[in-house]
């Protein structure tokens, strides 16, 4: 083909290009930090798919939400392997819902940057292991141990019990130390049937995945003298049934932990 025709074709390439692009409308932009703030939930953001590979799969979404909180219109990127799977978990995604995102006090349609985590199917209990009896007047001690990261990972020990709550504030928390709280014992039971409805005694002792630099989750429940612990390291990506990140999210919001912490560090 004569240099000048193929000259001609690419002039002619980049003009529809630029013609296509000037085209596409252009939204107001929210980042996945500011995106969290407008979640109506449920979403689920770490998503078990058969066929992916144990470890860190991740897709990096780009929505569009109408002025009503409405996914219009989804789009991902990333590793070839996780991708693959887009097709199936796009369904699920443009099921979202937002608050309205508002420029100048009035509710317009964003560009939103969220991420799912992709992680191998759950490894529910085999064996089943009868659970303590829990009674309307049990004595309960449930507590949360997170360690720190390579990062900003809040570290803190919490415990919730009938007795009360104690907060243990060590690194990237607002409070540092000991911090003490009352909290209505029903409450607490209640969360302890929790445990025992999503069959927590019958989990695995351990959940650990063959990365580093993560935080580990010590998770332990007592009823009337009957132990049961649990570590979470990356637990998702090797398998950890998705009640038990539920389980640790109850326990922090029963306490109210977030006023010590201060900040949380989500994705």
């Amino acid at each position: 083909m004569p240099r000048a025709l193929v000259a001609v074709m690419c002039v002619l390439s980049g003009t529809l290009l630029w013609a296509s692009d000037e085209r596409r409308p252009r939204y107001p932009s929210y980042p996945y930090e500011v995106a969290l703030t407008h979640e109506i939930g449920p979403h689920r953001r770490t998503i078990p798919v058969q066929g992916i590979r144990s470890g860190f799969n991740q897709l990096r979404l780009t929505l569009i939400v109408s002025p009503e909180g409405v996914v219009v219109d989804a789009s991902a990127t990333g590793d070839e392997s996780a991708l693959k799977f887009w097709q199936q978990l796009r369904g699920e995604v443009v099921q979202w819902k937002f608050k309205p995102f508002e420029k100048h006090g009035r509710a317009v349609t964003a560009e939103v940057e969220e991420y799912i985590d992709l992680v191998p199917p759950e490894r529910l209990p085999e064996i089943h292991i009868p659970p303590p009896l829990l009674r309307r007047d049990s004595n309960v001690t449930i507590t949360l141990d997170r360690s720190g990261c390579y990062g900003t990972c809040p570290a803190y020990t919490l415990t919730v019990s009938t007795d009360g709550i104690v907060f243990d504030g060590k690194e990237f928390v607002a409070a540092h130390g000991r911090r003490v709280d009352k909290v209505d014992a029903a409450e607490v039971r209640k969360l302890a049937q929790k445990f025992v409805t999503a069959d927590f005694y019958s989990m695995d002792e351990r959940y650990v995945a063959s990365v580093t630099d993560h935080p580990t989750v010590v998770l332990t429940i007592t009823i009337d003298g009957h132990t049961k612990k649990l570590v979470d390291y990356v637990g998702q990506w090797v398998g950890m049934p998705a009640v038990v990140k539920e389980l640790e999210h109850e326990v922090d919001s029963l306490a109210r932990s977030s006023r010590w912490i201060g900040h949380t560090n989500r994705r």
